[in-house]
């Protein structure tokens, strides 16, 4: 009885692997093809367009945002340097 539901286990796990293989095989060949035609337009001179969804609209750009700061990236290390440290605990 063993022998049979490991037999019948294994069928299934055969059937289920090459219906995968097959699957990727068609979606890989779609995709290949679709590949070959961009390249071929590509090749042709065309330019792709970019869809309405894969854009993003951004902001404006500010001219207070491209001010320069106020300390200097080398200023504000050495003020972090500066600040006493955490005492231990217990230490008076």
């Amino acid at each position: 009885m063993i022998t049979l539901a490991l037999s019948a286990l294994l069928a299934a796990v055969m059937i289920a692997t090459v219906l995968t293989l097959i699957d990727n095989f068609v979606r890989g060949r779609y995709v290949f093809e679709a590949l070959y035609e961009e390249r071929a337009l590509l090749d042709a001179g065309f330019v792709p367009m970019a869809t309405a969804s894969e854009t993003r609209v951004r902001q404006p750009v500010r001219f207070d945002a491209l001010a320069t700061p106020s300390r200097l990236p080398s200023q504000r290390l050495a003020a972090n340097r500066a600040r006493p440290r955490h005492a231990a605990p217990g230490a008076a």
